[in-house]
Formats: C-alpha cells, structure tokens, sequence
C-alpha cells in the first residue's frame, strides 16, 4: 500500500497482490510487521509474531532484514517515497497552490484513519527512544523537507534570500502541524465529519500559503 501521488490517499501497488518475486515477498512481510506494530507496538511484537500474520519463516524474514529496526526504517523509508511523489506531482501542476491545497485534503483523510495513524505515531515514538532509528528518521524528514521547500519556493517565487527561507520554514511547520495534528487526534478515537475536514484543512493551508 502507499499514498497515491495524485490524491494523496493510500493506494494499491501491483506488489501488494500475491506474487512469488522477491519485491513481493519484501512487501508481504513489511505489510505484516506494520498491522503487528499498530496492534501491539514496536516493542510487543516480535519477529516470531510478523512471521507469522507474514505466513513466512523468521529466518525468511532475517533474509531481507537483520532486525526490527530495519523493518520500520523501510515502512518509513516507503511512506517517504510516496510522499515525494506527490511532491513531484505537485510541482508539474500549472497552479502549484491549487494543487497543494488538493493534495493536503487527501492526505488529511489518510491520516485521519487510526490504523494509519497508529502505526505513524509508533514509529515517532521508537524514534524517540532509540538512537539508531532517530538518525534514520531524521534523515528522512530533512529529505522531506527539501523536497516540500522546492514547491514552497514555487509558491512564493516573489521573494528572495533570507525572507523567502523563513517565509517557507514557517509555511512548512504549520502546514505539517495541521496535518500531524489530525494523526495525533485519530488514535484517540476523535470522530470527525471527514468531508468537513478535508475541506477545513485544504481552507487552512491555503491561507497558510496566500496569507500576506
């Protein structure tokens, strides 16, 4: 599964229907050790508990990763990569607000769902307990940083030098805190009108970015 480049929601990839090739396989176990991680945590599951929802053997598992760290790197490391490409996507539209606006809605559906997000906050919460996965994880988040500021810099192509970085630092954080608000929000069981929320975060971003 990943988040679709073009509405943000997530998505079924040919990988994810039974296959017999090593790409599949890889995907079947990380889709087994996230639905372990969401229902018992990182450190309640163990390697025994993803080979078996995996319906492989651990040292099947060993085979493409040497630990569980490795695991939530790659469930991080493929959340990224779909992030990315609806950066990317953005970017070629001919209205690079418009599209964020769009793209923001979709992915606050996505992280809305609490089985999304619990997995999320698990990862956020080993990050901050473990060293290993914190570089990791922070590696990640500069990539994803980067990438959002060459949109932001689209967005407000009228300034330069230090006012157009702060002005896209704060973009990025507020438009970030509203959308890892409603992951900290779903795991609490809020129930929420999602139609009214997607369009109450698309209002919100887009007056993050058109605001004077």
């Amino acid at each position: 599964m990943k988040l679709d480049a073009h509405t943000g929601l997530v998505q079924a990839e040919a990988g994810d229907a039974p296959g017999s090739g090593p790409g599949a396989r890889r995907r079947q176990i990380l889709e087994a050790a996230e639905e372990c991680f969401r229902d018992k945590g990182f450190h309640g599951a163990s390697i025994a508990d993803i080979s078996a929802v995996a319906g492989v053997s651990a040292g099947h598992i060993y085979y493409y990763f040497k630990n569980k760290e490795e695991i939530i790197t790659a469930i991080a490391e493929a959340e990224l990569d779909a992030l990315l490409e609806i950066h990317d996507a953005v970017r070629l539209e001919h209205n690079v607000v418009d599209a964020i606006v769009a793209r923001s809605g979709d992915i606050a559906l996505n992280y809305a769902d609490p089985e999304n997000s619990r997995l999320r906050l698990e990862i956020l919460a080993e990050s901050a307990r473990n060293p290993c996965i914190s570089a990791r994880v922070h590696a990640l988040d500069r990539r994803a940083r980067e990438s959002a500021y060459q949109s932001l810099r689209l967005v407000n192509a009228g300034l330069a030098g230090e006012a157009l970085e702060a002005r896209i630092a704060a973009q990025y954080e507020l438009i970030s805190a509203i959308l890892f608000g409603i992951t900290a929000r779903a795991v609490r069981g809020i129930e929420v009108d999602h139609a009214l929320l997607k369009r109450e975060v698309m209002d919100a971003v887009r007056h993050v970015l058109e605001r004077n």
